[in-house]
C-alpha cells in the first residue's frame, strides 16, 4: 500500500514559499489572492484547482500541469482509501465476449 501522499498545498509551501523566504502575505500578494485563501491551500484545506495551479506555476516558474497532476494523485489516493465501502463488483463478461 502506498503511503498517504502529501497535500499539494504543502508542497507549495515547503517548495515554494519556504526556499524564497516568503511569507504568506507576501505569496499571497504575489499570487494575486487573498491571504485566508492561500492558508488553507497550505495547510491542505483546499485543493489546488486548475486556476491557482497557473498562478503557482507563473509566479514560481513552475510546470501548472505538475500541481494539477499532484492535485489528481492526491485526490485518487484519498478516494481509493473509500473504494471497499462502495462494495462494488465487477460484472460478469460472458466468454463469448471477451
Amino acid at each position: 500500500m502506498i503511503h498517504k501522499p502529501k497535500h499539494p498545498g504543502r508542497l507549495v509551501k515547503s517548495l515554494c514559499l519556504e526556499p524564497l523566504n516568503l511569507s504568506v502575505t507576501e505569496a499571497a500578494k504575489a499570487l494575486k489572492v487573498s491571504r485566508p485563501t492561500l492558508s488553507k491551500l497550505l495547510n491542505g484545506r483546499i485543493n489546488i484547482s486548475p486556476e491557482m495551479a497557473i498562478r503557482i506555476s507563473v509566479v514560481f516558474r513552475t510546470s501548472d500541469k505538475l500541481w494539477v497532476d499532484l492535485q489528481a494523485g492526491y485526490d485518487l489516493w484519498k478516494a481509493q482509501q473509500k473504494k471497499n465501502k462502495l462494495h462494488l463488483k465487477p460484472l460478469a463478461i460472458p466468454k463469448e465476449a471477451a
